[in-house]
């Protein structure tokens, strides 16, 4: 998968692990399950390839190799890298294509709430937006606005783009985005994007060991191409707290969640105080890497997710590959975390994957 080739990790990272490279001991931790989780959204997931879905009832505690409810194969894809649901219920899906032939150009996806209901019957759909950009290197992740624009990180290009609602109405074979935003000091590979309870956007230097934030009064507000200077740059403090970041995600209480795809494939948490100054910060949680029923929980982490009861997923892009769900109750303390519940093996179709979202559950 292309997927595999844009992360800051290699093949080295597994050894990294299981050398011991984590801040806390693998076997400080043993594979226990707690109680039931009030899960009502549906988890989708970008795989590479393919999107899927797995149903609230499929996350059951412990380690389990569910087959998705439903997949979108839609042969427009290349290699599909993130997804997000709009305020309507349609599905979008960040593609950044595929060289090898056929080749398919890097795009937006969008599927409508009728098409994305009624995978169960048609897993192959057509489309109905699909917006292509010269400027796209390799889009990886998306996040919608409180004003329903689309903001994309490109790994490749080294920026960030935006597209307004108007722009995303229609199919086009090159769109410009509403602006591009480049940054100096220079982005590195940027691939999380998250926005915090007071607008300010955060976005992860996958290629280096660096997250910047972008106060909401310095970001564009009208059409063009931007350098901005990052008003907080958060880097690792010497201890592996930023190595190769991926997703990003804040919690309820405003706290940044961040994911190491870089040794020693951990999982941070920031508290707000923290993302108010440029720092070296310790990270006041690290969920580290460890094995349940023989099986690597955490392998070069890539997306994340909290559903709305607080629960963490993260998506391993690398081998074993697989899905972790950490229960609320576990994201307070730091240690090597058996997480409650763990997607791994070949019925699940999980490959590779990369971005993650909890959305609407689709029967």
């Amino acid at each position: 998968m292309a997927k595999r080739f844009a992360t800051y990790a290699t093949s080295l990272i597994l050894a990294a692990i299981l050398s011991g490279c984590s801040n806390h001991s693998m076997s400080s931790s043993l594979p226990v399950h707690h109680t039931p989780l009030n899960i009502t959204q549906a988890l989708w997931v970008a795989n590479g390839t393919d999107v899927l879905e797995f149903l609230p009832s499929q996350f059951v505690n412990g380690e389990s190799d569910p087959t998705p409810h439903l997949t979108n194969a839609s042969a427009s894809f290349g290699s599909p890298q993130g997804v997000a649901f709009d305020a309507d219920g349609n599905l979008w899906v960040v593609d950044a294509g595929n060289a090898n032939p056929p080749a398919i150009a890097a795009a937006l996806y969008k599927f409508s709430a009728q098409q994305v209901a009624a995978l169960g019957s048609n897993q192959r759909p057509i489309p109905v937006v699909t917006i292509h950009y010269s400027g796209f290197g390799f889009p990886q992740q998306a996040v919608f606005d409180s004003k329903g624009d689309l903001w994309v990180s490109d790994n490749g290009s080294n920026a960030v783009f935006e597209f307004t609602p108007t722009l995303l109405a229609s199919s086009g074979s090159n769109v410009t985005p509403n602006f591009i935003i480049n940054s100096n000091p220079s982005f590195a590979g940027p691939i999380g994007l998250a926005f915090s309870p007071s607008g300010k956007l955060f976005v992860a230097n996958n290629g280096a060991t660096s997250i910047y934030g972008f106060d909401q009064s310095t970001l564009p507000t009208s059409r063009g191409t931007f350098t901005l200077r990052p008003d907080v740059v958060l880097s690792d403090n010497g201890n592996n707290t930023i190595q190769g970041p991926w997703g990003l995600e804040f919690d309820a209480g405003g706290n940044l969640w961040s994911s190491n795809a870089g040794g020693p494939n951990t999982i941070v948490e920031f508290t707000a105080s923290q993302l108010q100054t440029t720092g070296t910060p310790a990270a006041t949680v690290t969920i580290s890497p460890t094995t349940d029923a023989g099986e690597m929980t955490l392998s070069t982490p890539n997306g994340l997710a909290f559903d709305s009861e607080g629960d963490l997923s993260a998506a391993s892009s690398f081998s074993p590959f697989g899905i972790a769900l950490y229960a609320h109750g576990q994201l307070g303390t730091s240690n090597a975390i058996v997480p409650q519940i763990l997607f791994i093996g070949p019925n699940s179709t999980i490959d590779a994957p990369a971005g993650i979202v909890f959305g609407p559950v689709v029967n």
